[in-house]
């Protein structure tokens, strides 16, 4: 580690020109992408030099977390690798990193912390945080949980392992000692003044009707199949109801086919993965997240910024946020009946507006993205500290 500090000098604790790496395997533009790309931004504007290490499969094309960060004027790195572990890949990237003069490399994902965390620190000589944005595995033994097993026994090799919200510290798998854990709560930047363009279908299906609205990744552990199977109960009583789920993934055939089983094909709109889907928030009446679990989930922080209301499961950092029913409804997970009730409590207008007024002003509070970049600074500089 002392031939790391030599490149890099020794940063005041503003972190003034400390070189930052992240390193991360995406699937998409979704919450954990959303909270590094805005960690980025605010790194920035603090003075550090942060870069974005992107990593996938051979043969990969650009991702769209690479055309994003690309976009907004990132500076960022591809690797592309054998899937598994792989320790060439993972010397490759601390190559680069040695090289560059980054003085952290900050992993957001399994993918980094096993790469990592396996290596000696002798070997990796630079120091690694890790942010936890929550395990996803919801259910029977599969390769995700068998990862998640991996990357558990991974965090106990890393310099410092950060919880996005407090009651994450609660999970069995951080229980262990040894473990240097810290909290630091994901962030928003203020409301972008810009107004993307909006996919025609979507603002067209968006125009009349009373819309319910959702957007992730189509996997199991979104509990998405609750949503639709709620959704039917709904349009039973309330014809003018219309869902959307902006997202794509595994999952989706499996969605669109129970959805023409129950009679949805008009209802629904599932118009698959779209950059930038926080944009279309505006467009529901209301927003529905029935996770299994989560960490604390950005559409949670995306759908409060922009006052929409929300009904969402009560799982990970989301009662925390949602003050515990004060600035969203919270229902119990895995449960058709609880969605069901909690969208017709909010077609109360009044009810819903109140809701999403006390959000509005929770997120703009509480959770911002440069109370986010300096939590991570104090970590970085505390890292740095103590090797020095």
């Amino acid at each position: 580690m002392e031939g790391c500090l030599s490149k890099i000098g020794s940063p005041d604790r503003t972190g003034a020109g400390f070189k930052v790496l992240h390193v991360i395997d995406s699937a998409g533009l979704y919450g954990a992408e959303v909270m590094l790309l805005n960690l980025v931004g605010e790194q920035i504007k603090m003075g550090l030099s942060p870069a974005i290490c992107s990593i996938g499969e051979k043969g990969c094309a650009e991702k769209a977390l690479e055309a994003e960060a690309g976009r907004r004027g990132f500076r960022v790195k591809t690797f592309r690798m054998n899937p598994g572990f792989n320790l060439k890949g993972a010397l490759d990237i601390l190559g680069f990193a040695r090289q560059e003069g980054f003085g952290i490399l900050h992993s957001h994902g399994y993918k980094g912390n096993i790469l990592f965390g396996f290596l000696p620190r002798r070997l990796r000589r630079i120091p690694v945080v890790a942010t936890l944005h929550g395990w996803t595995s919801a259910g029977a033994i599969s390769r995700m949980r068998v990862y998640e097993w991996l990357d558990a026994r991974a965090l106990r090799h890393i310099d410092a392992v950060v919880a996005v919200n407090a009651r994450m510290l609660a999970n069995p798998r951080l229980k262990r000692g040894g473990l240097n854990l810290h909290v630091v709560n994901n962030g928003m930047p203020p409301a972008p003044s810009e107004v993307r363009e909006l996919d025609k279908e979507i603002a067209d299906f968006c125009k009349t009707g009373f819309i319910v609205g959702a957007i992730g990744r189509l996997t199991h552990e979104k509990g998405f199949k609750y949503l639709v199977e709620a959704f039917a109960r709904v349009r039973e009583r309330r014809k003018d109801a219309k869902l959307v789920i902006i997202g794509d993934g595994p999952e989706k055939d499996l969605l669109a086919g129970s959805a023409a089983l129950l009679g949805l094909k008009d209802g629904l709109l599932m118009p698959g993965y779209r950059a930038g889907a926080s944009r279309y928030l505006r467009l529901f009446d209301i927003f529905v997240l029935p996770s299994l679990t989560e960490g604390l989930p950005m559409v949670i922080l995306e759908a409060m910024q922009n006052g929409v209301p929300i009904a969402a499961t009560r799982v990970g950092g989301v009662p925390e946020v949602l003050e515990e029913g004060a600035a969203g409804v919270l229902m119990e997970p895995a449960s058709a009946s609880a969605i069901v009730e909690a969208i017709f409590a909010l077609g109360d207008g009044a009810y819903a507006r109140s809701l999403a007024k006390r959000a509005k002003e929770t997120v703009n509070a509480r959770y911002s993205s440069e109370g986010m970049a300096k939590g991570y600074r104090e970590i970085y500089m505390g890292l740095l500290e103590a090797a020095g």
